[in-house]
């Protein structure tokens, strides 16, 4: 399942009066960053983890931990997540059997440069057929971002050795052992990635709500 929120609209003494009901680890890095929006970002991003566990079976987070290739994750591995922002927005993906990738990311335009990077020349060639381009690279950048988070495979690994071009406007689909969700909010556009069959659920949670 799939939680997400906006920024925007929110004012600092929200993140102040909540920080102390994140992960102690996290706190620590929130208090020392001298970035603001990350400070916010990171913050809301844990409080709407925290908010999904509580709609699940746990009422507050366990002990935190990382895995071989870096990614945080809970001790004792019975609860699984992700979390990403972009712009104003940020998600979170829980998950009590599989490891989960979640990504979002605002509607962006893309150089040549950058889609020559990412992209594979099937998903180039389908882009330049579709009526809004910027909307359609835009979603296939968080469908491979949501496989790179999966997966934990990292940043070096070659994005555009993935070709999506046959699947990447549907809304679910399926490849290669890894099913995959996928959501349109405004200019925000969500996936998830996971080996769990059947399409995720997404939730608009109102930050002030999340407590």
């Amino acid at each position: 399942m799939v939680f997400y929120t906006s920024l925007d609209g929110l004012d600092p003494l929200f993140f102040e009066s909540r920080l102390h009901l994140l992960p102690e680890e996290k706190q620590k890095w929130v208090e020392k960053t001298g970035n603001e929006r990350a400070k916010r970002e990171t913050t809301l991003a844990w409080l709407l983890l925290r908010y999904a566990l509580k709609m699940g079976s746990s009422d507050s987070f366990l002990p935190l931990t990382f895995s071989e290739r870096g990614k945080p994750c809970f001790e004792g591995g019975d609860v699984f997540f992700n979390l990403s922002h972009s712009g104003s927005m940020v998600c979170a993906a829980v998950s009590g059997k599989y490891e989960t990738g979640v990504d979002v990311q605002k509607k962006s335009i893309f150089s040549e440069r950058v889609k020559r990077r990412v992209f594979c020349e099937s998903e180039i060639e389908r882009g330049e057929r579709e009526n809004d381009s910027d909307s359609y690279f835009t979603r296939l950048w968080a469908i491979k971002e949501s496989y790179l988070k999966q997966t934990g495979v990292g940043i070096a690994f070659e994005l555009k050795t993935l070709d999506y071009s046959a699947e990447c406007m549907e809304n679910y689909f399926e490849k290669d052992d890894l099913c995959y969700s996928v959501r349109q909010s405004g200019n925000y556009f969500f996936c998830v990635c996971t080996p769990e069959k059947g399409e995720q659920e997404f939730r608009n949670i109102p930050a002030v709500s999340i407590i």
